[in-house]
């Protein structure tokens, strides 16, 4: 009778313990990083609103999320792998929020979840005192924002929400670029123009590749004097994760380098003070969850 008790006990506790045992499936968010407060704030927000789609019944099959970030500061995409194996986590999706393929997500990334191996890649990233990830369990790394259709409607809402007289408007969109992979930067940003110009009135829409460096005016003006001679009013918007190109503008003295075209033409120059984060959080959010699903559902 004892004997019977005390197996019915350590039942009893196995029952118990044995939800903690249970394999758990996480969802690690990367992003680049910035040691700026301001940058990493609206990306780091995306963990509670993930969650909440997770227990909202939104997004089945995840039991943890995390936010990462590869360069700069915490919480790194090491130590999110460590936190995540230390709630129990035999399976990671790491989805990059990132504009289209670069040298981050190709090799960086790669490179620190142990995907690849290139010694140049890591010697630079061991420069940025970036801490490898050294793990059995399984990573599986998903797409950039490229192969969805979230870039679009993210500048669109922007555009709306500056635009007066569309009519009458030129569009001017600024992303970073990837000099190695050109091909898919020019056709996002051709995308993105394309699809601005058959969801408003607006005709003039153009781009370009501009850094955030010192020729952000010397390469912005030629753009700039180009619309002018057409149009009467200029939006110039950003492709950019959290950056906006109306501090850009500022931190470049834009008014004085514009003055002349300006009064010469009459134009109104407007730069956009908002990148895709915050403003299109709730896109990057059903982006993350539509893009996990998929991913959770091909593993059945």
């Amino acid at each position: 009778m004892k004997m019977k008790k005390k197996m019915m006990l350590l039942l009893a506790l196995l029952l118990t313990i044995f939800p903690t045992l249970q394999a758990k499936t996480a969802l690690m968010i990367v992003a680049h990083g910035s040691p700026m407060e301001s940058w990493r704030k609206p990306v780091l927000d995306l963990e509670p609103l993930v969650k909440q789609q997770v227990a909202a019944g939104k997004l089945k099959g995840i039991d943890i999320v995390k936010v990462a970030l590869m360069e700069y500061t915490e919480p790194s995409v090491a130590s999110m792998v460590k936190a995540c194996e230390a709630e129990g986590a035999d399976t990671i999706f790491a989805l990059p929020i990132f504009i289209a393929p670069s040298g981050h997500t190709e090799e960086d990334l790669p490179n620190i979840l142990g995907h690849k191996y290139n010694p140049y890649v890591r010697e630079e990233l061991a420069e940025e005192n970036t801490e490898m990830v050294h793990t059995k369990t399984p990573i599986i790394l998903g797409p950039t924002f490229y192969y969805s259709y979230v870039l679009e409607n993210s500048m669109l809402d922007r555009i709306k929400t500056l635009s007066k007289d569309d009519a009458n408007e030129a569009v001017i969109y600024l992303a970073h670029g990837d000099d190695e992979r050109i091909g898919f930067w020019k056709e996002m940003l051709n995308n993105v123009d394309k699809f601005t110009k058959e969801h408003t009135k607006i005709t003039y829409v153009d781009h370009a590749l501009i850094e955030m460096g010192h020729d952000f005016g010397k390469e912005l003006m030629p753009l700039l004097t180009k619309a002018a001679q057409k149009k009467k009013r200029i939006i110039v918007q950003g492709v950019y994760l959290t950056s906006d190109v109306k501090r850009m503008a500022d931190r470049h003295k834009m008014q004085d380098v514009q003055k002349d075209l300006v009064k010469k033409t009459g134009v109104e120059i407007v730069y956009s003070p908002d990148g895709i984060l915050p403003a299109s959080t709730s896109r990057v959010v059903d982006w993350i969850v539509a893009q996990t699903k998929q991913w959770v559902e091909s593993k059945r």
